[in-house]
């Protein structure tokens, strides 16, 4: 099946974003058995931690050269956890467009015309391009559906990988903390809240997403 959907500059912009998901799911991966290699999975389809990486890893690339000077980046953990997030999400709206018969379409997201494509390894676009064709499709089905009739993740077989400590409360993403069926490191829990300013000038370059904000732009240090 393939997902069709709304514009690149969106896509681009999804990693600075917080994001609310709808309904609820507390299924983690491997509570059912050994799911390796497997970062979350909705009904049938699966979202493979190769696939998370290489989207990780050519959105920050786009985030990187983007010629906007108001474009800051983020660290590259947080990125990791809105982009999963926005994947299941936009995988429970392509479900419920098929349960409902819902017929959407949308533009290409135009990723090859986009500045820094040709940086992005060639490894990681097809996986970038399926993201991004899954999420712009979602948003072409919320456009055809009727105020009050959105779907609900609840309804769905919705599974997160225990290493992200993340799962769908309510109305949004939570940490897991201890209804993980595993132990979970600090190393490996997902950066929920956005890193500040502050944080990100610190980061090294391999935790980086994109542009390091200007120290220039950081508040005066009040003397005294």
């Amino acid at each position: 099946m393939k997902h069709v959907g709304r514009t690149l500059s969106a896509v681009a912009t999804t990693i600075g974003l917080a994001l609310v998901a709808t309904g609820c799911a507390s299924n983690v991966i491997g509570d059912d058995g050994p799911r390796p290699g497997i970062a979350a999975a909705v009904e049938d389809t699966e979202i493979t931690l190769d696939e998370l990486t290489a989207v990780v890893d050519g959105l920050c690339t786009l985030q990187e050269t983007n010629p906007d000077p108001a474009a800051v980046g983020t660290s590259r953990e947080y990125a990791q956890s809105q982009i999963l997030q926005q994947w299941i999400a936009a995988l429970v709206d392509a479900e419920f467009a098929d349960d409902q018969q819902i017929e959407a379409t949308a533009e290409d997201p135009g990723l090859e015309l986009a500045p820094g494509w040709d940086d992005v390894d060639e490894d990681d676009r097809e996986a970038l391009q399926d993201y991004a064709d899954t999420v712009l499709y979602s948003s072409a089905v919320r456009q055809e559906v009727e105020e009050g009739e959105a779907p609900d993740p609840a309804d769905y077989d919705i599974a997160i990988n225990p290493r992200f400590d993340v799962r769908l409360e309510g109305a949004e993403f939570v940490p897991a903390g201890e209804q993980l069926s595993v132990p979970v490191s600090d190393e490996a829990a997902t950066e929920i809240e956005a890193p500040t300013p502050e944080a990100l000038r610190e980061l090294p370059e391999d935790e980086l997403c994109g542009k390091r904000p200007d120290p220039a732009a950081a508040p005066p240090v009040p003397l005294g």
